[in-house]
Formats: structure tokens, C-alpha cells, sequence
């Protein structure tokens, strides 16, 4: 079985999801870490940002997902009413 994952997609807005994961990433990938990320990965595409981690237990990547750091995070992306997707699943 396949570690779980959880996808985090960010699309443009009023700024860039790229200057969104710039502003956001050491934060989130701290986080990550703490919570016994396994695997992460940032990509971007013509339209934002995506970032993929997973954890060993579903337990442990919803503690993620609750974190606080993650909530800001996810807060603050540039377009919270269409440009934001947050989806158990991704990755290999």
C-alpha cells in the first residue's frame, strides 16, 4: 500500500502562486517535517503551484492538514474563493 498524501494545489490570483510559495514554503515544509513527512514535492504549472507530501498514516497526514502553520499557509493564498484545492490523494 502507498503512503497517503495530501495535495495542496494554490492557483493564481491577485498575485502569483508562485510568490504565495515563496512566502509560504519554508513554513509548510517545516511543518511537514514535523508531522513525519515521508516525500514532499513542489511543482508549478501555467496557471499556480502544487505541493505534494505524504505521511505514513492518514492519522498523520490530517494532523498536517490541522496544523497551524498549514491553516495560515492556506489562508492566505491569492485567490481563497477559486484557487484553492486540498485533496487527500497525489503523488507517485
Amino acid at each position: 500500500m502507498s503512503d497517503p498524501w495530501l495535495r495542496i494545489e494554490v492557483l493564481d490570483g491577485p498575485v502569483p502562486a508562485r510568490e504565495w510559495r515563496r512566502a509560504h514554503a519554508e513554513a509548510l515544509t517545516d511543518a511537514a517535517i514535523a508531522n513525519r513527512a515521508v516525500r514532499w514535492a513542489w511543482r508549478e504549472h501555467g496557471r499556480g503551484v502544487v505541493l505534494e507530501v505524504a505521511f505514513r498514516t492518514e492519522l498523520i497526514r490530517d494532523e498536517f492538514r490541522d496544523r497551524l502553520a498549514v491553516r495560515a499557509a492556506l489562508d492566505a493564498v491569492p485567490d481563497p474563493l477559486h484557487g484553492l484545492d486540498v485533496v487527500p490523494g497525489g503523488g507517485d
